[in-house]
């Protein structure tokens, strides 16, 4: 009688566990999945590749919106880890940064973006959502984890990786919309609250990528919402499209101003005083300017690059750590990235591979 209390007992415990396994597998599914595509791109470098074969809680998100870093990680740790695990550290970089808009040869639109920082732990993001437009976009981890020792070689460090889906730098779509984070390094965006939904700066890329084609579309998406500073920085947005139109969007006041420029550095461009945004944002706004008038605004990919290189930071404490370069292709986003200043080394992303030229 004992042996079969024991072993009743025993079959209990197991059934138990397995229900635990279960529940726990239901519980964090979608997150073990976007854990699951994570790989590592380069074994010497921390830089890493993501998908997301999923909304996650895109219109769920938007509609409750965050005035904060603060609110998004709180937002977002009630959704990946369900109140388990913090993602408080959640935040926008202040970077320096550089983007330029041109029209191939052929007729297509090329873009380039530098991101420049004092570190680095760049991962891509793919994104397939069921509702809206696939796009790849580069979130830097270390705005998520306030330590850029930090890699994502640790299960909790993975759960917090899934927070990169809304604290997106920069990204393009399928449709040819590009977006990018840039510092406005004189100031002069002041958080307004009025009776819209609020939305972070990374929140707002990320609803772009998804939802927006054009330019336009981009700006009426954007005017529905009070959109917060980040990181105690002022920003702007700078939006291009297929078409080659490109803006830089910036809030002032509470008001959305667009200015139409297809160069753009760090000093607002509403204001139009490039000497405000400091000595290096006004140089290589004028070096990118000479290159698209060099050029009459028509580049291909490889033009578009090395103008992109010509301003990227190689030394001191703000280096370019990545450059984004794309080439509106219909129906599939391309993007080719170079790290850490090696132009000689793109590395090709698409939906479906990412390819290292040696």
């Amino acid at each position: 009688m004992a042996k079969k209390i024991l072993k009743i007992f025993l079959i209990v415990v197991l059934v138990i566990i397995l229900l635990g396994l279960v529940g726990g597998y239901f519980m964090f599914r979608e997150e073990i999945g976007i854990m699951g595509s994570i790989q590592t791109i380069d074994e010497d470098k921390p830089i890493y590749t993501m998908g997301y074969n999923t909304d996650y809680h895109m219109n769920e998100i938007l509609e409750r919106g965050a005035a904060s870093d603060k609110e998004l990680s709180e937002i977002l740790t009630e959704y990946i880890s369900h109140g388990f695990h913090s993602t408080d550290g959640v935040s926008a970089a202040e970077p320096g940064c550089s983007s330029l808009t041109a029209i191939s040869p052929e007729g297509n639109m090329v873009w380039g973006r530098n991101f420049d920082w004092y570190y680095s732990v760049p991962i891509i993001v793919k994104s397939t959502p069921k509702e809206g437009y696939a796009s790849i976009a580069t979130c830097e981890f270390t705005n998520i984890t306030g330590d850029s020792s930090v890699r994502l070689d640790s299960m909790p460090n993975k759960f917090l990786a899934v927070a990169a889906y809304y604290v997106p730098m920069d990204g393009v779509n399928e449709k040819g919309l590009c977006v990018s984070d840039q510092e406005v390094n004189e100031g002069g965006m002041e958080f307004v609250d009025t009776d819209k939904t609020n939305l972070t700066i990374t929140m707002a890329i990320r609803m772009l990528l998804n939802k927006a084609a054009t330019v336009d579309e981009a700006l009426e998406l954007l005017d529905q919402y009070d959109i917060a500073p980040s990181g105690s920085v002022s920003h702007h947005l700078i939006i291009s499209d297929a078409t080659g139109k490109s803006v830089a969007v910036e809030f002032v006041d509470g008001k959305q101003i667009a200015v139409e420029s297809p160069y753009i550095t760090n000093f607002n461009m509403a204001n139009g005083d490039m000497e405000a945004g400091g000595e290096s944002a006004r140089d290589r706004y004028l070096i990118l300017k000479e290159e698209y008038e060099k050029a009459d605004g028509v580049m291909d990919l490889s033009q578009l690059t090395k103008a992109m290189e010509k301003v990227s930071q190689k030394e001191g404490k703000w280096q370019t750590r990545w450059t984004l370069c794309y080439q509106f292709t219909e129906g599939q986003p391309i993007a080719f990235y170079y790290f850490n200043g090696n132009y000689d080394k793109p590395v090709t992303v698409t939906m479906d591979a990412t390819v290292i030229t040696e």
